[in-house]
């Protein structure tokens, strides 16, 4: 078989095209590499972040630490009682009694027998429970009277009275017989006391102490600014009935202790939102917090040092950042698209994952360098 003769110039010629060609491509391979990158785009789950924790009032902000509450801490004591009725009531007709006051116009003293009888304007009689005896001239004396009779009828109200049966008409006509205030007992109510009567009489009590005590609490901090959380404690507490007992009415005696907090709601959100920070773990970011959420309620006070502490709770919204562990480039290096999705997917903090090639379609991996590799969050 006849051989091919290469002369030496075309084989430096074919080995400086094959050497141009490599380069051209090595170039080419250069240049797309240089520009190789991917980017991993992640939509995070937003998670709630809840936080229980304390901040300390005093009226001499400590300028060490900003977590310190600037405000005002007061005092109020209240005490007062109550009487109320029990809910249970019974009615029974007994005799009514009071007062008739008795004038002599006469120049001779009275002595009247005990059961003498006064007649009302309507012939209701009352009879004296004692004897009477009126100085004359002028002289005045208070009769002690019953009803003749029981029933509600001879609760009556102050009237004139005559004496029935006194003959001398001139001896009449100079007695003044008059009552100022109402015959009472006619029919009479008895109820029988609950615990739920003393306790709701203690109840309305103390509500108007502490709304007393509020005011008291408002007019001594005197800032339309301030919000004021108020811890209140009875002192002491009495009942002079008991349960069972069977009485018309019946008293209830309090003392209360309001101890109050003062501060702007501005700075408490300042620093709720601070600890709320605080809270969240490495690797994640607070996105938003929900002012609304914010609750607090006074633990304690310090009247003496002007100390106060407050436990609050408060609401947000957190979710991951480039800082968290798992995504760490060196996972990621030389995985296909779908070993990045397989493995990104078992995290529940992420909701939705998109990789991008560049160039596209031209490479099918991650690139080995991890600053070709980008992760962006959006949020």
């Amino acid at each position: 078989m006849p051989q091919t003769y290469i002369s030496p110039h075309n084989k430096i010629g074919y080995l400086f095209l094959s050497l141009t060609v490599l380069f051209i491509v090595n170039f080419i391979f250069g240049v797309f590499g240089s520009f190789y990158g991917a980017q991993i785009i992640i939509t995070p789950e937003t998670e709630e972040i809840s936080i229980n924790s304390s901040i300390k009032i005093s009226e001499e902000k400590n300028t060490s630490t900003d977590l310190i509450l600037k405000g005002k801490i007061v005092e109020n004591i209240q005490t007062g009682e109550k009487k109320s009725f029990p809910q249970a009531t019974v009615s029974a007709e007994d005799y009514a009694e009071g007062e008739i006051i008795l004038k002599n116009n006469n120049s001779s003293a009275l002595n009247f027998v005990a059961s003498t009888r006064f007649a009302s304007p309507e012939g209701l009689i009352f009879r004296a429970v004692n004897r009477i005896y009126v100085a004359p001239k002028g002289g005045e004396t208070t009769v002690l009277v019953k009803a003749e009779k029981m029933g509600a009828e001879y609760d009556i109200g102050p009237a004139q009275f005559t004496i029935p049966n006194l003959k001398d008409s001139a001896l009449k006509d100079n007695i003044i017989a008059e009552s100022k205030k109402p015959m009472t007992g006619g029919l009479k109510k008895t109820g029988i006391i609950m615990q739920s009567d003393i306790d709701q009489a203690k109840k309305e009590l103390k509500e108007t102490l502490y709304q007393k005590g509020l005011t008291e609490i408002e007019k001594e901090i005197n800032s339309a600014d301030f919000k004021i959380v108020i811890q209140s404690n009875i002192l002491e507490e009495k009942s002079d009935a008991l349960a069972g007992e069977e009485k018309i009415e019946f008293t209830v005696q309090e003392k209360i202790k309001i101890g109050a907090a003062a501060f702007k709601e501005n700075d408490i959100s300042k620093i709720a939102v601070e600890i709320l920070k605080n809270n969240v773990p490495q690797g994640k970011t607070l996105i938003a917090y929900e002012i609304k959420s914010l609750n607090y309620r006074l633990i304690e006070y310090d009247l003496e040092n002007k100390t106060a502490l407050l436990e609050i709770q408060f609401r947000g919204y957190m979710s991951i950042n480039n800082q968290y562990e798992f995504l760490e480039k060196t996972r990621f290096r030389g995985l296909t698209k779908q070993e990045v999705e397989n493995y990104l997917n078992e995290f529940s903090e992420i909701k939705e994952i998109k990789i991008k090639f560049w160039p596209p379609l031209l490479f099918k991996t991650m690139p080995q360098s991890i600053d070709k590799i980008k992760i962006k969050i959006n949020i």
